[in-house]
């Protein structure tokens, strides 16, 4: 991994991101989107088990084998999936990499720090429970850009991405980065629900069959497509829910 630019409380950053930036970025706003975000996928207690379990099912089913392997989570938020894959390999390296400075910061201190979060969720009905876990040695975190990503040409084994590619301005901005990344042979694995943020991210990848000729296109072999992996996003205790039809796809370099 290259040279940060610059640190913030642990957190690499390879991006410059302007205070204009953070103010904009929903992301960063802690109350309102970290905290879901880290009752989502990191207070299993809440829901009766991992609400996004079948995302993590396809994650895990579609990784390969070997021997201390390198591992990307490009889009982390708070770095559920690049801890249960550092976790299950304690000899790989896996890296988190996401562009909102306070998914990370929770990500580093729960998974890499194992500091104990205390967590408000009593607007939701789950009162205040403060979560914890052990610490992961193979793990780290850092800000960057999807589309200009700090490793190095063709080191990589596997780049993950989840509910990613539909925040970009360009859904197909990431892959040529996420090629360049990825050792050949090395595997992608999508999931994504396709709920673009703008006109011209639904013009360019839906329906998703245009998503998975640009892929061939480009060079990539798929090896697997789920259409649709359906999850659902708890959103309190009553058990109102928010449905994501989700594609899930496997590509190979």
């Amino acid at each position: 991994m290259r040279k940060p630019i610059s640190t913030r409380r642990e957190i690499p950053f390879h991006y410059a991101k302007t205070e204009q930036e953070f103010t904009d970025d929903v992301y960063e706003r802690y109350n309102e989107l970290v905290t879901r975000q880290t009752a989502l996928h990191l207070a299993d207690e809440l829901h009766g088990g991992y609400p996004f379990q079948d995302l993590l099912n396809y994650l895990l089913h579609w990784l390969p084998d070997g021997k201390g392997l390198t591992v990307a989570d490009v889009g982390c938020s708070v770095g559920r999936l690049a801890g249960e894959v550092a976790g299950r390999h304690p000899d790989w390296s896996v890296h988190g990499i996401d562009l909102s400075y306070q998914m990370l910061r929770q990500a580093n201190d729960y998974w890499v720090k194992g500091d104990r979060i205390p967590l408000n969720l009593t607007r939701y009905g789950f009162g205040l429970p403060t979560l914890s876990t052990i610490p992961l040695a193979n793990l780290s975190f850092a800000l960057a850009r999807a589309e200009d990503l700090p490793f190095a040409d063709a080191s990589l084994d596997v780049l993950v991405n989840t509910f990613l590619i539909d925040r970009l301005l360009d859904p197909f901005a990431a892959f040529p980065e996420f090629h360049r990344v990825l050792r050949p042979g090395g595997r992608l694995i999508t999931v994504t629900p396709l709920n673009f943020l703008t006109p011209d991210g639904w013009h360019a990848a839906h329906p998703p069959v245009k998503m998975f000729n640009h892929l061939r296109q480009s060079g990539w072999e798929i090896l697997d497509w789920v259409d649709p992996l359906v999850l659902h996003e708890p959103m309190d205790k009553r058990g109102n829910a928010v449905t994501w039809a989700c594609v899930a796809f496997v590509a190979r370099k």
